[in-house]
């Protein structure tokens, strides 16, 4: 726990250490201010009441006891308020910085982690708790230094009066503390156990809440459906919560009692004495000690639980940020501009993490240099798998990937996907400007209008995009104002601009054609044919009028090459390609 803590001090310190100087001093001068108002309140009632007996001299000594406690209510006032402007301004930069840091060590997660249900646990959790609980860990810890000051700064008057009845106010909220730290660590494992509900709600709360799910949403009526299953989530969150916090409402109540009775038989005490010395401002001052003094150790307690609680959340944000980042064999080759061998798949087996059967087995097959070669197969056959591998998102199981007769570790990991232009099946629609949605796949030509133009032409959609009102500078999509939605043939030539627009030596066609219609699909298919000058290609298709414009076709079948050669030679041998070659073009008959 203390070394969760220490990570706070040390996050906050470098977001802003002059604002947590100021805060931190801000805290301890105020907690010193109770003392001196205690000993200036008897300083001062006692010297009213002797103004009243000798005139004379108490006058003047009453007047100055007052002005210096006013002099303390005005330096709260502005310790208050510096306070509470430097907290402020730390509170308003924290969740930003933290969310940040855990968008860059999402950055550096691997794919295979991003397909496990538990980093999406261990993200909602992060993201809900970065937003506060690291402040309130800090202004935790200033709250149980400053009571604590408090505390001994105020307990020379009690103890002074009498031991027996300190030591009784101090002792008196540890009960009640005890229990909160019980109910505290109730709160925190019913968040823990509500983690895959919460991230169901988001879910739920996306289907009803962007463009993109909106047709079948509402044209299906699952509009009452998702709320409905959402009003139960969010009711059975609210019923576990409601039983902690009445739960601990009740022990509060009752041990909070010992506490409050303690208090009112000291003051019932200092009054009898002061009713026997005739000391009021010794009254006074032990009534204001008795009531600070109680609740500095109310606070040390309550912000004791709370800051064992929000230590208790913090394991959420630190446990994702401090997930393990795999290390990467990686050497430090680049790609060349155009490759010279080409790309060979040798023995290659996978298992994806927590199977048992391997997604592929032993595939072997090469791509020669400035050659397109097409995956074929049914789904699950291995074709979207041998794509994760050569963009090194998963690591085989065994085997080699060779490019240009050397292993994909020889190559830098960002030398290697820099070479690599891609359209995948699940493309991404970025809601951004032209410009950003073709130059992303080459950041560095973002503001090359020549290379951005070109690309667009290539893929036969500069046409189009010279329609909108600020040509490749129009943002697209409908989630920000001035936003063109694109049709899905037309995004997709967009994303296909994308891949290309940074002439890498390896180019990948996920379904480049599977959103368009005929006439673009032939526009396509001519780019395709032009577009491997120079690059080695890997083609992945359903549409056998895109497959056969490859120069090699892999047939892969439950993870193994069945066949492979040219469209001639697979149809000639009559198996497995010719067959599903017959069938899909029966369809067109």
């Amino acid at each position: 726990m203390t070394g969760q803590w220490r990570r706070v001090l040390a996050l906050l310190w470098s977001i802003s250490p002059r604002q947590i100087l100021a805060v931190t001093a801000a805290s301890l001068a105020t907690a010193l201010l109770p003392a001196a108002q205690v000993f200036l309140t008897a300083l001062t009632v006692q010297s009213v009441a002797d103004a009243l007996t000798s005139p004379a001299a108490a006058d003047r000594g009453a007047l100055r006891a007052g002005a210096c406690l006013a002099a303390l209510l005005v330096a709260g006032h502005l310790l208050g308020v510096l306070h509470a402007n430097q907290e402020a301004l730390l509170r308003s930069r924290l969740p930003d910085v933290l969310t940040l840091r855990i968008m860059a060590k999402a950055g550096r997660l691997t794919l295979g982690q991003f397909e496990e249900p538990d980093t999406y646990d261990n993200l909602q959790r992060a993201t809900r708790e970065a937003a506060f609980r690291p402040l309130q860990v800090f202004t935790g810890m200033l709250t149980v230094v400053s009571a604590a000051l408090s505390f001994l700064a105020v307990a020379t008057v009690l103890l002074r009066e009498s031991i027996a009845m300190a030591a009784a106010i101090c002792l008196a909220p540890v009960p009640a503390a005890l229990a909160g730290l019980w109910f505290s660590r109730r709160t925190h494992a019913a968040h823990h156990a509500q983690a895959e509900g919460r991230r169901t709600l988001t879910y739920l709360e996306h289907l009803l809440t962007n463009d993109r799910t909106y047709k079948e949403t509402r044209l299906f009526n699952l509009v009452p459906l998702l709320l409905d299953r959402s009003r139960r989530l969010t009711d059975d969150f609210h019923a576990t919560n409601r039983r902690i916090e009445n739960g601990q409402a009740r022990w509060t109540a009752l041990l909070g009692l010992l506490s409050t009775g303690t208090t009112a038989a000291a003051v019932l005490l200092a009054v009898r004495s002061a009713l026997h010395t005739g000391q009021v401002g010794a009254l006074a001052g032990y009534v204001a000690g008795v009531a600070v003094i109680q609740a500095a150790v109310s606070a040390l307690f309550t912000s004791g639980v709370q800051l064992y609680e929000n230590g208790l959340f913090l394991r959420h944000l630190f446990g994702f940020l401090d997930m393990p980042e795999p290390a990467v064999r990686e050497g430090t080759l680049a790609l060349p501009p155009v490759l010279s061998k080409g790309i060979e798949f040798r023995e290659v087996t996978f298992t994806y993490p927590g199977q048992r059967e391997p997604v592929l087995d032993g595939v072997s097959f090469t791509v020669p240099a400035g050659a397109r070669a097409a995956l074929v197969g049914s789904n699950g056959a291995g074709k979207s798998t041998l794509i994760k591998l050569l963009t090194r998102f998963y690591e085989p199981t065994g085997g080699t990937i060779l490019i240009d007769g050397r292993p994909l570790s020889d190559y830098s990991l960002q030398g290697l996907r820099e070479g690599i232009g891609a359209i995948f099946q699940d493309y991404q629609e970025y809601e951004a400007p032209v410009r950003e949605n073709i130059g992303f796949g080459k950041p560095a030509l973002l503001d090359d209008d020549g290379r951005i133009r070109e690309a667009a032409h290539r893929v036969g959609a500069l046409a189009f995009l010279d329609t909108l009102p600020e040509g490749i500078d129009t943002r697209l999509g409908r989630w920000f104002p001035g936003g063109r939605q694109l049709s899905g043939g037309q995004w997709q030539k967009v994303a296909l601009a994308r891949a290309l627009v940074g002439e890498a030596p390896v180019l990948i066609l996920d379904e480049p054609t599977a959103a368009i219609d005929a006439a673009a699909e032939a526009d396509i298919l001519d780019v395709l044919r032009t577009v491997g000058t120079g690059a080695t290609s890997l083609l992945v298709a359903h549409r056998f009028s895109a497959v056969r414009t490859a120069d090699h076709i892999v047939v892969l079948d439950a993870g193994r090459v069945l066949e492979q050669g040219s469209h001639e030679q697979l149809m000639e041998s009559g198996g497995r390609y010719a067959s599903l070659f017959g069938l899909q073009a029966a369809g067109y008959r």
